[in-house]
């Protein structure tokens, strides 16, 4: 996730009535309706990502989405089953009987973001700095953070 699809997130849900249970989305009556539905008026959690940023997108974030939730690494490639398991735990998540609207936005405050830089980048980074002697800004952070 990036920092303007998190900030997305958190103005779509920005109450409680924006979001919902036990389906992807819900019109101003409490009825079940999809996601790109014109009346939904609240959405659950896969039904939000799909709704703002498209299938596709929605997709590839579920993984990240759901490992934030249950605060675990990847353990495997990403591939469409994943994706999919993914997809049904948030699901169950955003539906079970102790999850809060309150839950939900806090995971989403919560949530990392990439910043773009990757985690070898990173590191190639510091050996390098650490190689030459010089002190970069990279290495500087790697110091602080470790």
């Amino acid at each position: 996730m990036i920092a303007n699809e998190k900030d997305k997130l958190l103005a779509f849900f920005d109450s409680d009535g924006r979001w919902c249970q036990n389906a992807e989305a819900r019109d101003a009556h409490g009825s079940p309706v999809k996601f790109h539905d014109p009346l939904a008026a609240a959405w659950d959690i896969t039904g939000a990502l799909c709704y703002l940023f498209g299938w596709n997108r929605a997709y590839a974030l579920f993984g990240s989405f759901e490992r934030h939730i249950h605060k675990r690494k990847r353990r495997h490639a990403f591939n469409r089953d994943s994706a999919i398991e993914s997809m049904l735990a948030l699901q169950s998540f955003n539906d079970r009987s102790d999850t809060s609207f309150e839950v939900i936005h806090y995971l989403l405050q919560t949530m990392p973001v990439w910043t773009g830089i990757s985690r070898s980048s990173n590191a190639s980074a510091a050996l390098s700095s650490a190689a030459t002697g010089e002190d970069s800004s990279t290495s500087k952070a790697l110091r602080t953070t470790v």
